[in-house]
C-alpha cells in the first residue's frame, strides 16, 4: 500500500481555461522551482474545464500537458480523474493516473492509518452513474472527435466557452448531508476528495471526511506534515 509522503502536495479542481490559468502558473512555478519539488503531487481532479482524448481538448492544454508530463519525470504524480477530465492514461505517460472505476484509492500515512482518495463524483445515484460511464467511454469519445473534427471542433470549443464563465465559488447549504448520505462506503477512517468546492471538515461518528478547496476560487493548495497525525500546511500559489 502506499504512503502519502511528509511533503506531499494536494492540489484540486483548477478548472483551467481560456481565462483561468491558476493551474498552468503552478506548474510553471514547480518547474522552476518557486515552489519546492515535493516529493508527491496529489492531482484530485477537474484540473481542466475539459481534457479528454479528443483532439482539441489536447491541443487546447498543451502546455499543461507537456509540463506535467517533464514534472512526472522529476517526481511522483498521482492524477485523480475527475468529472471534466478523463481518459487520460495515454495522454500522461509519466503519471500514475486512476480513472473513475479505480476510486477511491486507499493510501497510509507514516503511522499506518488508511485514507481512501478520489476526486468525489463517486457512490452516485445509478442514473448519475450510468450517465457519466457513457460519458467517460472510449468509443463515445472517439465518436464525437470524429464529428468535433467534421465541424471544425465547434463541439469542444462550445464546451470550453460554457465551462469558461461558470461560477465556481459556490456554498452547498445541505452539504453534511449530501456526504452523509455516501460516507459508509468507505471503508477508511479518512477520507479527501475534491470535487464539491467546499473547504471543510466533516465528523461522522469514526470517520473524517475532508473536502479540498477550489483551486480555480482560492488559489490554495496543500503541503503534507506529520506531527502526532498527518496535518495540511495551507499555501497560496505565486504568479508566474
Amino acid at each position: 500500500m502506499k504512503e502519502i509522503k511528509a511533503g506531499a502536495i494536494f492540489i484540486a479542481d483548477a478548472h483551467d481555461n481560456a481565462n483561468k490559468k491558476g493551474f498552468l502558473n503552478f506548474l510553471k512555478a514547480l518547474e522552476n522551482g518557486t515552489i519546492a519539488m515535493p516529493p508527491q503531487l496529489f492531482v484530485m481532479g477537474d484540473m481542466f474545464d475539459y481534457l479528454s482524448i479528443t483532439a482539441y481538448s489536447q491541443e487546447f492544454y498543451k502546455e499543461h500537458i507537456k509540463l506535467l508530463n517533464s514534472l512526472g519525470k522529476r517526481t511522483q504524480i498521482y492524477y485523480f480523474e475527475g468529472n471534466h477530465d478523463f481518459n487520460l492514461a495515454q495522454i500522461f505517460p509519466n503519471l500514475e493516473v486512476f480513472d473513475i472505476y479505480h476510486q477511491p484509492q486507499i493510501f497510509t500515512t507514516k503511522f499506518g492509518e488508511k485514507i481512501s482518495l478520489a476526486h468525489g463524483d463517486i457512490f452516485l445515484k445509478p442514473l448519475d452513474t450510468l450517465f457519466l460511464r457513457l460519458l467517460r467511454s472510449r468509443a463515445f469519445l472517439l465518436i464525437m472527435d470524429k464529428i468535433d473534427r467534421a465541424f471544425s471542433y465547434k463541439i469542444t470549443k462550445n464546451i470550453l466557452k460554457k465551462q469558461a464563465n461558470k461560477r465556481l465559488d459556490y456554498k452547498i447549504i445541505d452539504f453534511e448531508f449530501v456526504i452523509g448520505a455516501k460516507i459508509h462506503n468507505y471503508q477508511t477512517p479518512k477520507i479527501i476528495e475534491g470535487h464539491y468546492h467546499q473547504g471543510v471538515n466533516l465528523a461522522f461518528d469514526k470517520q473524517i471526511y475532508i473536502n479540498l478547496p477550489c483551486f480555480a476560487s482560492e488559489q490554495r493548495y496543500f503541503v503534507v506534515e506529520y506531527t502526532n497525525e498527518m496535518k495540511f500546511q495551507i499555501l497560496r500559489s505565486p504568479n508566474v
